[in-house]
């Protein structure tokens, strides 16, 4: 759940909204599917072209090019969105039927920290149910599922990006809709229930 509205005031303010990425994914192995790859192996990099998916699990990444690296813990992918279509982000959160997607010119997937970082026009939603609760943009998202947070950043003015940019002078934008209480209500102080 993303915390409160108030939490996404502020420019260029760092904000921290918990979320709980599917633990299961950590265990599955990373595949793809491009149109074309280049592997430098003494570099241990892979570039990925032509329409490339990226799956872990529930977790989907898809870009126009992908550089994936190899290090010695796991794998960095890098993905570039291109010819006006955003890199795109989206993973199922564990134990809750909602779902994290988000979108960006740029995104960074670290698996050894499980870290997602959205660069330039950044957007970032939260699904109930397959419907959108909640939603934050900014230059700049990171979603760290090891510490369980968001952090977003507004950034200067967006130069050049034109109508429809995520970022409107430097600001972080969201929206936050309240979960329907499960639990029951709770009575006014001093009121006792009729039995």
């Amino acid at each position: 759940m993303l915390a409160c509205a108030a939490a996404f005031a502020g420019a260029l303010a760092g904000v921290s909204l918990p979320v709980h990425a599917e633990k299961s994914d950590r265990e599955q192995a990373l595949t793809f599917d491009a149109g074309r790859m280049v592997l430098d192996g003494k570099r241990k990099i892979r570039t990925l072209s032509g329409g490339v998916e990226i799956t872990r699990g529930t977790l989907v990444l898809k870009a126009a090019q992908i550089e994936l690296k190899e290090t010695a813990q796991g794998q960095i992918a890098t993905a570039l969105g291109g010819d006006g279509q955003p890199a795109t982000f989206r993973q199922k959160r564990e134990g809750l039927d909602e779902t994290v997607e988000g979108q960006a010119r740029r995104i960074e997937y670290d698996t050894v920290t499980e870290t997602v970082r959205f660069v330039d026009q950044a957007q970032v939603r939260v699904l109930r149910g397959g419907v959108v609760a909640d939603q934050v943009t900014g230059q700049t998202i990171v979603y760290n599922h090891a510490r369980d947070v968001f952090e977003v950043q507004g950034g200067g003015a967006a130069t050049g990006a034109g109508a429809g940019s995520a970022v409107t002078g430097g600001r972080v934008k969201g929206v936050v809709t309240p979960r329907k209480s499960t639990g029951a209500v709770a009575e006014p102080a001093g009121q006792e229930t009729p039995r």
